[in-house]
């Protein structure tokens, strides 16, 4: 049985809000509400058993978690590359009691060809829809290589806003997820935060121990988030 969705916030899963969301995806504020509020609370809930919802919070208020954050990603990318909206939904149906996971976007063998998305078993790519009949479009790469993913559970553990070549990540382990410096619990609010205020670079990166490239990568996080 597909484990429930916590209606509570948890330790260790994040806790965003919309606005927090979109920040961190570079997406408009608005189009996540409308995603969160029509699809992961009334058609993806409608196959899930024993839980409430996968968001906490009313209106202005409303909160997710990290697992939600990742499915929002993954929703994007598919809908950049033209499949419709239906067939994600039933995607993300059959998914779920295939990968025994409420957060089946999450997970790192989730696969797309730009028109069917595909879950790769025993080599072979299953088509996700009513039929589920077996397809053999050429296996294409992950949806997103900004993810990290756990071995044990194959769930996304930390997202890489700029780049897995770059010192800023989103971890639920960090400071309830917010963007933070890899490695520590600095988050980028504080950072940017300084610099607003007139500090120079060379300043902050003295105090946060940083080198002036990662001072520069948080200038770029910033520029991209304010866009």
């Amino acid at each position: 049985m597909t484990a429930p969705v916590s209606t509570k916030p948890e330790l260790g899963a994040g806790i965003y809000t919309i606005p927090d969301a979109a920040s961190i995806l570079d997406m408009p504020v608005e189009k996540v509400r409308l995603w969160v509020n029509k699809y992961w609370e009334l058609e993806f809930l409608k196959s899930l058993q024993n839980t409430e919802a996968y968001t906490w919070g009313e209106k202005r208020e409303k909160a997710l978690n990290f697992y939600t954050l990742i499915e929002i990603i993954a929703v994007a990318s598919f809908r950049r590359i033209g499949v419709s909206f239906p067939k994600i939904k039933d995607a993300h149906q059959h998914l779920i009691s295939l990968l025994d996971t409420p957060y089946p976007f999450a997970h790192t063998k989730l696969m797309s060809d730009g028109k069917r998305i595909f879950y790769e078993v025993d080599a072979s790519l299953l088509e996700l829809d009513q039929a589920q009949q077996l397809s053999f479009t050429q296996l294409v790469a992950p949806y997103c290589k900004k993810i990290d993913f756990q071995d044990k559970t194959q769930l996304a553990e930390r997202y890489w806003p700029l780049g897995k070549d770059n010192i800023i990540v989103v971890d639920p382990r960090h400071s309830f997820g917010q963007p933070v410096i890899s490695g520590t619990n600095t988050t980028i609010d504080a950072i940017a935060n300084m610099l607003m205020a007139g500090e120079s670079s060379e300043m902050v990166a003295s105090l946060y121990e940083l080198e002036p490239k990662d001072v520069e990568s948080v200038r770029l996080y910033m520029k991209r988030s304010a866009a």
